[in-house]
């Protein structure tokens, strides 16, 4: 064994380097030492003057007579990777039931305007309300929204209005002399039933059954 090697290996048996530096040492040709280190990054300090190395646990060396080697150390992370695709469309949900339709009473004999969670239900009186439908700004039920209305008085007095407010459109079967459309009128007498649906951002359509009264004329 060399000079070198001998002064080396006392060295390292005098400071006992960790278990973190696995003890494999090789003198390789001009003076340089490889070291097999298991943890993520280590220090070692090999003197410039006869190649002797040592582990340092400060991480530093003596800047002038010593040079620095890190052993493992870990690299910069690279650029995140390009976004996948997106995933498959999910299934459909059930089909809702019918069956579970809500209802509401108007209770009022004057004037009735539409709120959102009418969509869908069944309202219906036993008085002689109006029922308005709101402009789109007012409130914003879905195209396609759907309310059932029944009038349920049981009385010839006992009439449900439904009318448009001030920029919606109602079809329907009840005009004006010059076409337009206008409150629209239920049948006198009670059992009777329409549907308003929601076809156009202020565009409804009323559905009933056509009767001899249907204005408001």
């Amino acid at each position: 064994m060399s000079d070198k090697s001998s002064k080396l290996f006392v060295r390292l048996g005098k400071i006992g380097l960790p278990a973190l530096v696995s003890g494999v040492v090789a003198l390789v040709a001009g003076g340089i030492y490889a070291v097999s280190a298991a943890p993520s990054s280590v220090t070692a300090c090999v003197a410039k003057k006869d190649g002797a190395m040592r582990y340092s646990a400060s991480g530093s060396c003596k800047g002038a007579k010593e040079t620095t080697l890190v052993i493992g150390a870990q690299g910069a992370t690279g650029p995140a990777g390009p976004a996948g695709p997106a995933g498959a469309t999910g299934a459909a949900g059930a089909v809702g039931s019918m069956a579970t339709q809500s209802s509401a009473e108007i209770k009022t004999n004057t004037s009735y305007t539409l709120v959102l969670t009418d969509a869908g239900k069944f309202i219906w009186s036993k008085s002689s309300p109006t029922v308005v439908v709101p402009t789109n700004a007012s409130v914003a039920f879905p195209i396609g929204t759907r309310i059932d209305i029944g009038q349920l008085g049981a009385t010839s007095a006992n009439i449900i209005f439904v009318t448009p407010s001030v920029g919606v459109t109602l079809n329907s079967q009840s005009v004006d002399g010059a076409g337009v459309a206008i409150s629209s009128t239920f049948d006198r007498g009670a059992f009777q039933m329409g549907t308003l649906v929601k076809i156009a951002t202020n565009e409804w359509v009323f559905l009933k059954s056509p009767d001899e009264n249907s204005s408001s004329t």
